[in-house]
């Protein structure tokens, strides 16, 4: 679709490959790719960052660094997020099959949909890993620490799955933002020598709220085949209009709250400086929002891309922040730590770079897993937006 009046233009290219399953060759059916893209292994990179923001601000507070208890919370939190992809794609089959327009980043994996592979190897893969996050949690040194992990396994297995079904009765946003950017980033910290620091709470309050904002957006490109299914999403409730209201409201409140947090000299300097730069990666979502890109499958994409990296950009930003911090104050980190850190900041430097350069090439080019494909479709749409600007609650209650 054309950039509605006032718009500034289109979005920068992005790896959404408009419409997920026809932009992608598919693998052939029962290989091991076509298990690798059920898995969705490039979301790793958001626990990777989560993992490395706690274990930072942990570093920050007492300067302790202990390489066997990141390594096991790195195992923890890569275990848990893959259980959580395999039981989303078991227990959303039905909403998947119903969302006439997934991109890259929402609408699940497309796998199960296309028959490449059957649900139950879905669901075998969740309970295999959900019985190795719970090894992990027992090898935890302290009650407080095994508590924690096995109440994050909790409510991310039953962000979908039965009988709770977080994400179908309006609270998988806030489950899903304290999963990953609560309890995350807690269990990161506490798990290192001397636990967390004063920062603790603001740094991950800050991302558990952006989580909040993410997730509706997220939520909101899938909102047609939700409402076909009875899936009661928060953003489905509120309605696109709603949501781009709170999104956009929601954006201003914490990045002023970071400014006064930081003219109060509560978070450092530094720090505030690095979070308050990836603020226009809020702007650009906040721009698509306000400008319809939700209504067209390879906008919506790039929409639901930047939602998706402002996260892992904050967490980057802060780690490498707060290291900056220690070293201005002549207190430098563990140089493990500074090396496991700044190796992590680099992978995920790279990984985005190429992910955002992939979509720029003319010709067919690699995804972010390293598949061939096409180049994403242009945006010529026309079509009308079909998201109800009312609460999806009532379009469900007439049928």
């Amino acid at each position: 679709m054309s950039d509605a009046p006032g718009s500034s233009g289109p979005l920068p290219a992005t790896p959404s490959q408009a419409t997920a399953s026809p932009a992608l060759p598919s693998p052939a059916p029962g290989s091991f790719a076509a298990f690798l893209r059920l898995a969705r292994v490039k979301f790793l990179f958001q626990s990777m960052m989560v993992t490395g923001f706690g274990v930072t601000l942990a570093v920050h507070a007492t300067g302790a660094f202990s390489l066997a208890w990141y390594l096991l919370t790195l195992a923890f939190a890569w275990s848990t997020h893959l259980m959580t992809h395999f039981c989303n794609e078991y227990f959303d089959l039905e909403a998947d099959r119903a969302n006439p327009r997934p991109t890259a980043w929402t609408g699940g994996s497309r796998v199960l949909v296309d028959g490449l592979l059957t649900p139950a190897t879905s669901i075998g893969a969740a309970f295999v890993l959900l019985f190795t996050s719970l090894a992990l949690v027992l090898a935890m040194p302290t009650l407080p620490a095994r508590l924690l992990a096995g109440a994050l396994t909790a409510l991310a297995w039953f962000y979908t799955a039965p009988p709770l079904r977080l994400n179908y009765h309006a609270l998988g946003e806030a489950s899903c933002a304290a999963v990953l950017y609560g309890m995350g980033p807690l269990l990161a910290a506490v798990l290192q020598p001397g636990g967390a620091g004063a920062l603790l709470g603001w740094c991950t309050g800050l991302v558990a709220a952006l989580q909040v904002l993410r997730c509706l957006v997220m939520n909101l490109a899938d909102i047609e085949g939700d409402a076909l299914v009875g899936k009661a999403t928060l953003a489905g409730l509120l309605g696109a209009r709603r949501v781009t209201h709170v999104y956009t409201a929601g954006q201003a409140v914490l990045y002023a709250g970071v400014l006064v947090l930081a003219l109060t000299q509560v978070l450092p300097a530094v720090v505030a400086a690095a979070q308050l730069l990836v603020a226009p990666v809020a702007a650009l979502v906040v721009r698509g929002l306000r400008t319809d890109a939700m209504s067209d499958t390879g906008r919506s994409g790039d929409v639901t891309f930047w939602a998706s990296m402002q996260l892992p950009l904050t967490t980057c930003a802060t780690m490498l922040a707060l290291l900056a911090d220690l070293l201005l104050a002549g207190k430098p980190a563990p140089a493990l730590w500074n090396a496991v850190a700044g190796g992590t900041a680099l992978l995920f430097t790279v990984w985005l770079y190429r992910a955002v350069a992939a979509a720029r090439r003319p010709a067919h080019h690699e995804d972010t897993g390293g598949t061939a494909t096409a180049p994403p479709e242009t945006h010529a749409s026309t079509k009308p937006s079909p998201w109800p600007a009312e609460p999806v609650r009532e379009g469900r209650e007439a049928r």
